[in-house]
C-alpha cells in the first residue's frame, strides 16, 4: 500500500505511513475493463447453457408457490372454512363442562356476513353437512355400552348446545332438523344397546326380540339380522310341519273332510301365529302358509257345494260356505269370492214346507220355522206329530209349484219301547211315500226325498195306534222340511 503523501510504500494493512505518519486509507483495486467484460460474457455463456425446460418448469414452481400463498391467505379469511373449523374444534374438546367460544365466534362470523344471503346459504350447508357427518360416524361399532352411551351423550350434548345457543337460527340449527337429528340418534342408540343385551343374554327368544329390534333401525350388524333369519327359520319350519299334519288325508279323504281340515289349518295358524312374543304373521314363510290354505278353503268349498247342491241340499250349501266365509279375513279377496258363490246359490234356497198355506191338521200336530234342538241337535224348522192312539195329519196347499219333496225323519227323546208308528205321505191323494215301522230302537230309514210334481195337496200322516197313559210328551218330527222347485 503506497502513501498519497509522500509515496512510500507501505505493508498491507498499516493504517499509518511509517515515514511521514501520513494516515493512510485502504484502496479499491483498479478493475480490469477486459476481465470485467470477460466474466459478464461467461454467465451469460453459462445462462444460456441451462436447458430450456428446467428454466420452466422453475418458472412454474415459482408461479405454484405464489399461487398457494394466495390460496392459504384466501382460506384462512374464509368464514365457510372457519366455520368447519370451529365446529371440528368444539366436536374434538367438548365436555360438559366446556365453554362455548367456538360458538361465539360462528355467531360473529354469521354477524358479518347478515347481508350477504349467498354467504350465509353456503355456511348453512356447511353446518348441516358437519352435523350429518356426526350422526353418521355415530353409527359405527362399539367395544361395550359404557363406550357407546358417553358418545350419545357427547353428540346429544353438542345439539343441545348449538341448539340452545343460536335458539334454531334457520342457518345453524332449526328446531325440524334438530328433533330429526335427535330421533335419528336415538333410534341408533336404542338399536346398539339392545344388540348388546342380546348378546349378553342366553335366552334365544329374548335374544330374537332384542337382535329384532337392533335390525328395525340399524343395519350395522348382520350377526343380527343372521340371528333373527335363523330363528324365524325354525320357528317356521315347526308351524309348517304341524298345520301340514292337519291336512295330511289318505287318497279316499272326502271333499267335506277335506274341506274342514283346510278350515283347521287356517284356525291353528291364526291361533300359532305368536310365537315367543314374535308375530310369525308377518314373516314370508307364515304368508305362504296361510295364503295356502286360503286357496285350498276357496276350491273345496266350490267344490263341496257342487256336491251338496246336486243332493238339492242348498240350504247346506248356504250353511257351509257361511262356515268358509267367517274362516277367512272379512272383505279379502278370498271372502268377496264366497260371497259371490253364496249369492249364486240364492235361488236355489228352497221354500220351507212351514211356510205354505196349511189346508187341514189333526190336534196333536203342529209346524213352526223356529229353531228346534232334538237329541243335542239342532234344526231350523219341523213339523211334528204326537202319539195319540190313532192317525194324525197335516195337509199343505202347494200349488203345483213344486218338484221334489226333502225331510228327515227324528224321533223324540224319551220314546216307550212299546210304542210305534208310521210316517205316510200322498200327494192329492196319492200316495208317494212309506217309512214302514218305526220303533224306539228299530232300524230307521229317516231321509224322505220324493217326487212332487204337479201336486197341489201334500199330506202327511202320522199312523199308530200306540198311546200313552196320561199326558204325555212323545214325537215324531219330520224336520228341515223343504220344498224345491
Amino acid at each position: 500500500m503506497f502513501c498519497g503523501k509522500c509515496g512510500t510504500k507501505n505493508e498491507s494493512g498499516a493504517k499509518f505511513c511509517e515515514k511521514c505518519g501520513n494516515k493512510l486509507e485502504e484502496q479499491e483495486p483498479k478493475k480490469n475493463p477486459k476481465k470485467e467484460n470477460k466474466t459478464i460474457k461467461e454467465v451469460k455463456d453459462k445462462v444460456k447453457k441451462v436447458p430450456k425446460k428446467l428454466k420452466i418448469g422453475i418458472g412454474i414452481a415459482i408461479a405454484l408457490i405464489i399461487a398457494t400463498v394466495i390460496v392459504l391467505a384466501i382460506l384462512l379469511n374464509d368464514p365457510i372454512k372457519k366455520v368447519e373449523d370451529y365446529l371440528t374444534s368444539y366436536y374434538n374438546n367438548y365436555t360438559e363442562d366446556y365453554g362455548n367460544e367456538e360458538l361465539v365466534k360462528i355467531g360473529d362470523i354469521l354477524k358479518n356476513n347478515k347481508d350477504d344471503e349467498d354467504k350465509l346459504s353456503s355456511i348453512s350447508k356447511q353446518i348441516k353437512n358437519t352435523i350429518n357427518n356426526w350422526v353418521k360416524n355415530f353409527n359405527k361399532s362399539y367395544q361395550d355400552e359404557e363406550e357407546l352411551t358417553e358418545e350419545y351423550q357427547k353428540i346429544k350434548g353438542i345439539l343441545d348446545e348449538i341448539y340452545g345457543y343460536f335458539n334454531g337460527l334457520e342457518y345453524v340449527l332449526t328446531y325440524e332438523d334438530y328433533y330429526s337429528y335427535y330421533e335419528e340418534l336415538y333410534d341408533l342408540y336404542n338399536s346398539k344397546a339392545n344388540y348388546f343385551n342380546a348378546v349378553e343374554t342366553d335366552d334365544d327368544s329374548e335374544k330374537y326380540n332384542y337382535f329384532n329390534r337392533v335390525i328395525e333401525s340399524d343395519s350395522y350388524y348382520e350377526e343380527a339380522q343372521e340371528f333373527v333369519n335363523n330363528y324365524l327359520k325354525d320357528e317356521l319350519e315347526e308351524l309348517n310341519s304341524k298345520a301340514e299334519e292337519l291336512t295330511n288325508l289318505g287318497e279316499d279323504a272326502t271333499t267335506q273332510e277335506i274341506l274342514n281340515a283346510y278350515l283347521a289349518q287356517i284356525e291353528y295358524l291364526e291361533e300359532n301365529k305368536y310365537q315367543n312374543g314374535i308375530d310369525l304373521s308377518t314373516t314370508e314363510g307364515y304368508q305362504t302358509l296361510y295364503d295356502n290354505a286360503v286357496a285350498k278353503i276357496v276350491e273345496y268349498t266350490k267344490k263341496y257345494a257342487e256336491e251338496l247342491d246336486t243332493n238339492l241340499e242348498t240350504n247346506n250349501v248356504m250353511n257351509m260356505i257361511d262356515t268358509s266365509m267367517d274362516a277367512l279375513e272379512y272383505n279379502s279377496d278370498e271372502y268377496k269370492e264366497l260371497e259371490e258363490l253364496k249369492d249364486s246359490y240364492e235361488n236355489k234356497l228352497p221354500d220351507s214346507l212351514v211356510s205354505k198355506y196349511l189346508v187341514s191338521g189333526s190336534s196333536g200336530t203342529n209346524d213352526s220355522s223356529y229353531r228346534i234342538t232334538i237329541n243335542d241337535q239342532e234344526y231350523d224348522s219341523y213339523v211334528s206329530f204326537s202319539f195319540k192312539g190313532e192317525t194324525v195329519s197335516r195337509v199343505y196347499r202347494l200349488n203345483n209349484e213344486y218338484k221334489t219333496f226333502k225331510a228327515t225323519i227324528v224321533r223324540g227323546p224319551d220314546w216307550d219301547s212299546d210304542f210305534t208308528g208310521e210316517i205316510v205321505i200322498y200327494g192329492d191323494d196319492k200316495e208317494l211315500y212309506r217309512s214302514g215301522e218305526i220303533t224306539k230302537t228299530g232300524e230307521l230309514k229317516s231321509e224322505i226325498n220324493i217326487d212332487v210334481t204337479d201336486v197341489d195337496d201334500l199330506k202327511i200322516e202320522f199312523v199308530t195306534s200306540s198311546e200313552p197313559d196320561g199326558w204325555s210328551n212323545f214325537y215324531i218330527y219330520l224336520v228341515e222340511p223343504y220344498l224345491y222347485k
